[in-house]
């Protein structure tokens, strides 16, 4: 039975890594849909750029820094 703790907690960890990425993603978009759908009333803009390339960008961005932030590290068991 003591064998299964490591590994619990190692799951447990990893679980709550990546929910706080997920978290971060969704705010993050968020916050930039809202800042673009402001940028596109503020400019009285007929077509909503602003609300399509600004997430854009923010999605971009943090899947550059997840690959990069997960690319060195590997488990080793």
């Amino acid at each position: 039975m003591p064998k299964s703790q490591p590994a619990d907690r190692d799951g447990r960890r990893q679980l709550m890594r990546y929910a706080g990425l997920s978290t971060q993603v969704a705010v993050s978009v968020g916050v930039a849909v809202w800042l673009g759908i402001k940028a596109d009333k503020w400019l009285k803009l007929s077509f909503p750029i602003f609300s399509w390339v600004v997430p854009l960008l923010v999605i971009v961005f943090v899947l550059v820094e997840l690959i990069k932030a997960n690319s060195g590290k590997k488990d080793e068991k």
